[in-house]
C-alpha cells in the first residue's frame, strides 16, 4: 500500500512541478524576443505568434514527452548514435544552453533590464558584482537538485506569476495603440519568421536538458516506476506549455501595440522597459526588474542543474557540487565578456545547426518504439538534417564561391528561409523507414 502511495503526486505538488518547469523555461529569450517580434510583425502579429509557439512551446513540450518516454536523459534519446558522437553532441548542447551562452545571457538580460535603467550609465564593475551575486544564488539552489520543486516551484514561481499577470494583462485591457504595418520578413512570411525566431529562445534544446531535472525531482518525491514518471512528466510539460503560451501571447500583443512609445527598439527588453515605465512609472520599472530577474534566475538554476548533472555523470570522478561550482564560475566569466547583443550574435550559427538536429532527435524519440530498425533511421535522418543545416549556414555567409556551388539547392523549399534541411530530412526518414523493413533490428546497439 505504501508503495502505491509513493507513486502518486499530490495535486499541489503536480501544479508546483508544472510551475517549476514553466519558470525554468521562462528566461531571457522568452521575455525579450516576443515583444520585438510583435513590434516588427504589426498587423501580422498572430501569424508570427503561431509560428513562434511551434518552436517556443510545441517542440519543447514534445521534447519533455520524448525524454520521459525514452528514460529521462539525453543518452537515452540518442543511444542509436555512436558513443563518441553522442558525447560530442550532448556536450555541445549542454555547453551552449549552459555556461557559455544561455545562462550568461540570463544574467545579462537581468542586469540590462532590471538594474541598468537605475544607473546613471553603464558600469562594468556593477555588472560584475551583480553577476557574482546572481550566480551565487543560482549556485546555492543548484547544489540541491532534488529540492527545486520546493525552492522554484512553490516559492519563486508564484511570485513570478503574480508579477507577470500584472504586466501581461495590461496591454489587453489598456493597449497603448493598435498594430501597424508589418516590417521586414513579417510582410511576406510572418509564420516562418516567427517559427525561426522561436529558435532563439533555445527552449527545444533546453527541453533535452530539463527532462532530467524533472525526472530527478519526481524521483525525489517518491515517483519511481516508468509509467508514473512518464505521466507526471507529460502533465508537468502541459502545465508549463499553457503558462508559456499565455505569457508569449500577451508579450506579442504588447509589442505590436507599442510603436507609439518607442520608434526603433534594438531588442524586446527596451520595449518592455518603455511600456512598464509609461504604464506604471517607477513602480513599473521596479516591477519589470523583479519579473526579469526572477525569470532569468529560475532559468539559470534549471540550466546549471541540468548541465552539472550531465557533466557529473560524464566525469564521475568529480563531485556534483564541484561541477556546479565550475559551471557557475564559467557563467560569471562569460556574462562579463560583452553585451547582450554581442553574445546573441556570436552563437546564432551554432543554433542554426543544433536546432534542426534537436528537432529531429525529439521527433524520432517519440516514435522509436515503432521503428523496425531505429539505428538505420536515426543515423541516416540525423546525418541528413546536419548536412543540410550546415549547407544552410554556409549559404548565409555570402561567399561568392559557396553561393555559386549551392545554387543547385535553390529550388528546394526552405532555401530562402533557413529551413533547407526540412524536406531532405523528411525524405531520408521515409527512405530509411522503407529500407529498414529489409533488415532485422539488431539485438544490441553497436557503437
Amino acid at each position: 500500500m505504501n508503495h502505491a502511495i509513493k507513486q502518486t503526486l499530490s495535486l499541489q505538488n503536480t501544479i508546483a512541478m508544472g510551475f517549476m518547469a514553466f519558470a525554468m523555461f521562462l528566461g531571457a529569450g522568452n521575455l525579450i524576443f516576443p515583444p520585438l517580434i510583435g513590434f516588427m510583425a504589426g498587423e501580422q502579429v498572430w501569424y508570427a505568434a503561431a509560428g513562434f509557439l511551434v518552436t517556443g512551446v510545441g517542440l519543447p513540450l514534445l521534447g519533455i514527452v520524448a525524454i520521459a518516454r525514452v528514460g529521462g536523459d539525453f543518452n537515452n534519446i540518442s543511444q542509436e548514435l555512436p558513443k563518441g558522437l553522442v558525447i560530442a553532441l550532448a556536450s555541445s548542447i549542454y555547453l551552449i544552453i549552459g555556461p557559455v551562452y544561455a545562462v550568461p545571457r540570463t544574467a545579462l538580460v537581468a542586469f540590462e533590464i532590471g538594474i541598468e535603467p537605475f544607473l546613471p550609465s553603464h558600469n562594468a564593475h556593477v555588472q560584475l558584482i551583480f553577476s557574482l551575486l546572481f550566480f551565487s544564488i543560482a549556485w546555492y539552489l543548484s547544489i540541491r537538485p532534488g529540492k527545486l520543486l520546493e525552492t522554484v516551484g512553490k516559492l519563486i514561481t508564484p511570485a513570478l506569476i503574480i508579477l507577470l499577470a500584472l504586466l501581461g494583462l495590461s496591454p489587453v485591457f489598456a493597449p497603448l495603440g493598435s498594430p501597424g504595418e508589418s516590417l521586414s520578413v513579417y510582410q511576406e512570411t510572418p509564420l516562418i519568421g516567427g517559427f525561426l525566431e522561436g529558435y532563439m529562445t533555445m527552449d527545444t534544446l533546453a527541453a533535452l536538458m530539463f527532462g532530467i531535472v524533472i525526472i530527478t525531482n519526481l524521483k525525489s518525491h517518491g515517483i519511481q516506476d516508468k509509467t508514473s514518471l512518464f505521466h507526471y512528466s507529460m502533465t508537468t510539460g502541459i502545465i508549463a506549455a499553457i503558462g508559456l503560451s499565455l505569457v508569449y501571447l500577451s508579450l506579442f500583443y504588447l509589442g505590436a501595440t507599442s510603436r507609439a512609445i518607442i520608434a526603433s527598439p534594438e531588442n524586446g527588453g527596451q520595449i518592455l522597459a518603455s511600456y512598464a515605465y509609461l504604464m506604471f512609472g517607477n513602480t513599473g520599472a521596479i516591477m519589470l526588474a523583479c519579473v526579469v530577474t526572477l525569470a532569468c534566475l529560475t532559468t539559470a538554476i534549471g540550466c546549471i542543474t541540468a548541465a552539472s548533472e550531465y557533466f557529473n555523470e560524464l566525469f564521475s570522478f568529480v563531485s556534483y557540487r564541484t561541477v556546479v561550482t565550475i559551471v557557475s564560475a564559467t557563467c560569471v566569466v562569460f556574462a562579463n565578456m560583452g553585451g547582450l547583443g554581442e553574445i546573441i550574435e556570436l552563437f546564432i550559427p551554432a543554433l542554426q545547426v543544433l536546432y534542426p538536429i534537436s528537432i529531429v532527435l525529439i521527433l524520432l524519440g517519440l516514435f522509436r518504439h515503432r521503428m523496425p530498425h531505429s539505428v538505420l533511421i536515426y543515423r541516416s535522418t540525423l546525418a541528413t538534417a546536419f548536412l543540410f543545416s550546415v549547407i544552410d549556414l554556409v549559404k548565409d555567409q555570402g561567399h561568392p564561391l559557396f553561393t555559386q556551388l549551392l545554387r543547385v539547392f535553390d529550388s528546394l523549399p526552405g532555401y530562402h528561409n533557413h529551413m533547407l534541411w526540412v524536406l531532405p530530412a523528411l525524405a531520408m526518414f521515409l527512405i530509411s523507414l522503407t529500407l529498414s523493413s529489409l533488415f532485422k533490428q539488431p539485438e544490441s546497439l553497436s557503437n
